[in-house]
């Protein structure tokens, strides 16, 4: 099975500018593998600053934009990891899943961290299927 990397613009122009060593997106098979996704605005690739509420959503909105340049979307999403530096805030990740995913989950993992040097407080991965 061959891997390809694929350029999504302003979400891998912001991670390169994050200095992270990594592809946004990477497809292998019919299967979509998206690096950790910080909070990203999908027109500036800026970094969105703010409570948690919002830095999930432009997390997801950043997932939802690099799969849609792929072909896919979250609603083809088969497993997502979550990645927060203050577990005590996944009830509202929570409550914004159930938002962002109404016709049902994909598998997830979800990680307490330490703060990492980035000004962001949730960064989210996914693995979805291409269709």
């Amino acid at each position: 099975m061959q891997r390809q990397v694929i350029e999504v613009p302003v979400i891998s122009e912001a991670i390169r500018r994050l200095g992270a060593p990594t592809s946004a997106l990477v497809r292998a098979g019919d299967l979509l593998f998206t690096c950790g996704m910080p909070p990203v605005d999908i027109r500036t690739g800026d970094i969105v600053q703010g409570d948690i509420a919002t830095q999930t959503h432009a997390a997801l909105d950043a997932l939802e934009a690099t799969l849609a340049f792929a072909g896919s979307s979250l609603a083809l999403a088969v497993k997502t990891t979550v990645f927060i530096t203050d577990p005590a805030l996944m009830g509202t990740v929570n409550a914004i899943y159930r938002e962002r995913f109404p016709a049902g989950f994909p598998a997830r993992t979800s990680a307490g961290i330490n703060p990492w040097p980035a000004p962001f407080n949730i960064e989210i991965e996914c693995v979805a299927v291409i269709p």
